[in-house]
């Protein structure tokens, strides 16, 4: 199974920013999962090592 997932930033009815995971379960059916901020962290991680390294870095 497959599902479509995305990373979203998003601003609760306080006002205050949040990152949380939204998985489409179906077209009409989405779920977003809250990321604690130790999961955030560890995701910008991820991601950063997998991109490729620029010319700025050196």
């Amino acid at each position: 199974m497959q599902v479509k997932a995305e990373l979203v930033q998003r601003m609760s009815k306080k006002g205050l920013p949040y990152v949380a995971i939204e998985v489409s379960i179906t077209d009409s059916i989405k779920k977003l999962v809250f990321l604690t901020q130790a999961e955030h962290e560890l995701l910008k991680l991820s991601l950063s090592s997998s991109l490729p390294a620029t010319n700025a870095s050196k």
